[in-house]
């Protein structure tokens, strides 16, 4: 199957996953008081001017990603990587040189809910064309996880033309925009958990 490209995706950035990030990096409490609520509003407004959500994924053999023989024994995988391009991450930066520190962290962290939300589109797309073959998709595991090691991101990029959906890799395997996600997801009647400390543990 050629490589397939998503774009104009439209997403939702939710509030309640952003007050999610914020509990988890201990900031919500402490900035109580500060008018966040009216920040937040504003910052989700600008943030969906500022991302442009788009993907590309392709579904092939196991075997077909080099650099590890851990997917060899899975006849359908999906693989994909995904972005919501390079402009939130220029106006957080810019805000940090500003001093607007709380602006640009509300910013990157409504960025960070953006691309999950893409990827949750490309996700449930895969989903949709897997039911459509009567067959099922594992959750989502990227570079990192269990045996998949992030050395292998190269061996993603070398099997996806990433750069299509304006995605470059480093040499620390960090990508570019730092909002983008790669993962790969099992598609079978019995599909298999790519992640966690079994890797691939069936469903």
């Amino acid at each position: 199957m050629e490589p397939v490209i998503l774009d104009n995706i439209n997403i939702e950035i939710k509030e309640k996953e952003l007050l999610k990030i914020l509990g988890n990096m201990g900031r919500a409490e402490s900035w109580k008081g500060k008018g966040i609520e009216e920040k937040i509003a504003s910052v989700l407004e600008l943030a969906s001017k500022l991302i442009e959500p788009k993907g590309i994924y392709v579904i092939a053999e196991g075997r077909s990603l080099g650099g590890t023989d851990i997917f060899d024994s899975l006849e359908k995988i999906a693989f994909s990587i995904c972005t919501i391009g390079e402009k939130l991450e220029m106006k957080v930066n810019a805000l940090s040189r500003e001093g607007s520190m709380l602006e640009a962290v509300l910013l990157d962290s409504a960025g960070s809910v953006a691309v999950e939300e893409t990827a949750d589109y490309i996700e449930n797309r895969i989903g949709e064309i897997a039911a459509g073959e009567r067959e099922k998709v594992s959750p989502r595991a990227s570079p990192g996880y269990g045996e998949w090691k992030i050395a292998n991101q190269k061996n993603l990029f070398e099997l996806l033309p990433a750069d299509r959906v304006g995605v470059t890799l480093g040499n620390s395997m960090m990508m570019s925009p730092q909002k983008s996600i790669s993962f790969a997801i099992h598609i079978s009647e019995s599909p298999v958990r790519l992640r966690g400390k079994k890797f691939l543990k069936k469903l």
